[in-house]
């Protein structure tokens, strides 16, 4: 019984860990570039977009909220959302 209570507090930690690095940008989109896959704010911040997140449907002028982690120095985006 103690394993799997050990187990079970194991998993929540690292479960929470991974959504404890990503952060979160509010903004306008300045500008978008399909080929490089990136986007950058008003604020001139640029985020390059993860596998999976439609650069197509981003479009400058629209107020979104960006989830990203840095690493390296380059902000990487997991999900780009209309702001609310």
């Amino acid at each position: 019984m103690k394993k799997t209570l050990v187990a079970i507090s194991v998993a929540a930690f690292l479960g929470t860990a991974g959504a404890a690095l990503a952060e979160e940008a509010k903004g306008k989109i300045q500008a978008v570039d399909p080929a490089a896959k990136t986007i950058t704010l008003e604020d001139g911040t640029t985020y390059t977009l993860a596998e999976g997140v439609m650069v197509d449907t981003l479009q400058p002028g629209t107020e979104v909220t960006v989830s990203f982690e840095e690493k390296d120095g380059t902000k990487t985006a997991s999900a780009v959302t209309p702001a609310q």
